[in-house]
């Protein structure tokens, strides 16, 4: 049997469609999560140490939402509670983000998961 060349040029061409489409790597997901610690501190003590920290893990840049409230790269930090403590932290984002943070907070502060 002989291959005519508009054949030839059929086979090559689909043969570099499959290849070209099954190389592809697949989206890479980030998966989300939340985390809330209690912290027996008082707010603004514990609002530093949020900001200090995620300089430390390098999380991403470092800004303040609101009064309560710190974003960092992916992940964010709401703290709410009296002014003397304790206080509850609730860290929302990116899982690792989060876990660094979270073990980090458990780790330096007097801390518990709830």
């Amino acid at each position: 049997m002989r291959i005519t060349a508009s054949v030839a040029a059929l086979v090559l061409g689909l043969s570099g469609i499959c290849l070209s489409g099954c190389s592809e790597k697949p989206p890479v997901t980030i998966k989300e999560t939340t985390v809330t610690l209690s912290v027996d501190m008082p707010r603004v003590q514990t609002l530093q140490f949020l900001k200090q920290s995620a300089s430390t893990l390098k999380l991403g840049t470092v800004q303040n939402d609101s009064e309560d409230t710190i974003i960092a790269g992916g992940s964010k930090a709401v703290v709410s509670g009296p002014a003397a403590g304790p206080v509850t932290v609730v860290l929302r984002g990116a899982e690792t983000s989060v876990s660094k943070w979270s073990t980090m907070l458990t780790d330096k502060l007097p801390s518990k998961e709830r």
